[in-house]
């Protein structure tokens, strides 16, 4: 066989060497695009990353200033409000003629419509937030829904509204639910029915659903005004209501039923509404449904007779601290018809002097206070060993948000109470902490 001569290869090579050459070259550009391409591509998810980060960044300042807006302006408004419906409550101990007490139930209606509103903020920031949590506890229904009527008899009878309520016979007496959310759902429909109905009846009803799995419902139907077909959707969003007509004559935040159908959801149910305009509504309320078994306890009987009283308690001496010197007083005023004692402390600095020599039974601390706040007042107070190392420490605070209840918790405060103070509730939670069982407690009746 004849061997090529070597310049007749070349020839035959050159073209494949440039065919190669043009591939190899074709494909490093490919590559060198490609490259380009991926870098532009990852610099773009670089800086959306860095754009997220910072969002998220911006998101979280933003989220905690409303928080501190709103913890202060919550601080803010119960305190002088918790002065205002304190005067109210002292007033009515003491005699007063028809316009008098007229004037005292304004009073009262305006401060505790003040003070659902600032509930309902706090709780539509606390459900966007994620930080709203339920409970699942024996619920008596019967008992919720007495108290629903005697809670809006008072509103209802002057516009000659009646309030009837049904359970049906195969509901349980006792469900597990969360009472809390229970209880402020059902007050809103009702509120609302009796807020938008004229005449006519209020029918509250628990049933159960016709569906498997079995579900607890609860309508509220009254025949006031109705909604109207492009409403029925928009006044469950929040600061919404059923048209602005409706919203000059009967006022309102527009929160209440956004608030409730999210506490619905929140309990694994739902709020839904049906209506025909000028005829009424009905609010369908639907929850899982989870019965409790009745015991099987035997009641023993207490033979008739003169009921026991509890021995007379020796009177508690009450130390009372706070910077702002009308809720020292008012605190005072609550416990002067019992006989007890108090002393005044107007910082923690100086709660903490008294109690390294002073005897107290029970100490009111408020939070918020200059040059010692309660928490640290508290914390002293526990650490030290002065005669009040142990002394029940009743936190009364106008810082009413969960991370406040928390903060106290965590140093072993012995009981939270929120301003404006119910001074039954502060009367009964003092008591009790002071001697440890229901003797003192007698003194409130």
């Amino acid at each position: 066989m004849s061997q090529l001569h070597p310049d007749a290869a070349l020839a035959l090579m050159a073209p494949i060497m440039a065919i190669l050459l043009v591939g190899v070259t074709a494909g490093l550009l490919y590559l060198v695009m490609r490259l380009r391409r991926l870098t532009g591509v990852l610099t773009a998810l670089r800086l959306a990353s860095a754009d997220a980060e910072r969002r998220r960044r911006t998101a979280e300042a933003a989220n905690a200033a409303k928080s501190n807006f709103l913890a202060v302006i919550s601080h803010e408004i119960r305190t002088p409000m918790n002065a205002v419906v304190a005067a109210v409550k002292l007033l009515r101990r003491t005699r007063l003629d028809d316009d008098q007490k007229a004037h005292l139930c304004m009073l009262t209606e305006a401060g505790d419509g003040l003070l659902a509103l600032l509930d309902d903020v706090l709780d539509l920031s606390k459900i966007e937030a994620g930080k709203m949590t339920v409970e699942r506890v024996p619920v008596d229904l019967a008992e919720v829904l007495a108290g629903l009527q005697t809670l809006f008899w008072p509103q209802a009878q002057p516009k000659g509204l009646t309030i009837r309520t049904a359970i049906d016979a195969d509901i349980a007496p006792e469900v597990m639910s969360d009472p809390l959310r229970l209880r402020q759902i059902l007050v809103n429909l009702v509120s609302n029915a009796v807020k938008f109905a004229d005449a006519g009846v209020i029918r509250i009803r628990v049933r159960m659903s016709d569906v498997e799995p079995a579900r607890l419902v609860v309508e509220v139907e009254d025949e006031g005004m109705g909604i109207a077909a492009g409403d029925l959707d928009r006044i469950f969003q929040t600061y919404e209501q059923g048209g602005a007509a409706t919203s000059r004559h009967h006022g309102g935040s527009g929160m209440g039923l956004a608030i409730s159908r999210r506490l619905a959801r929140l309990m694994g149910g739902d709020l839904t509404v049906r209506s025909i305009e000028g005829e009424g509504s009905c609010f369908t309320l639907s929850l899982p449904y989870e019965a409790i078994r009745p015991s099987t306890s035997v009641a023993i009987p207490v033979p008739a007779g003169e009921p026991v009283k509890a021995p007379k308690a020796a009177p508690v001496h009450v130390l009372i601290v706070d910077d702002y010197e009308i809720n020292r007083r008012i605190v005072s005023l609550f416990i002067e018809p019992l006989g007890w004692a108090w002393t005044m402390a107007e910082s923690g600095a100086e709660a903490v002097e008294l109690c390294q020599t002073r005897v107290f039974d029970v100490i009111v601390m408020d939070m918020q206070m200059p040059v010692m706040d309660g928490l640290a007042a508290t914390r002293a107070i526990r650490a030290g060993r002065g005669v009040n190392q142990a002394t029940p420490i009743v936190a009364l605070s106008a810082n009413a948000m969960d991370h406040h209840r928390q903060a106290w918790a965590e140093i072993g405060v012995d009981d939270f109470l929120t301003k404006p103070v119910d001074p039954e509730a502060l009367i009964t939670t003092l008591a009790y902490k002071a001697s440890g069982c229901a003797s003192a407690i007698s003194e409130v009746a």
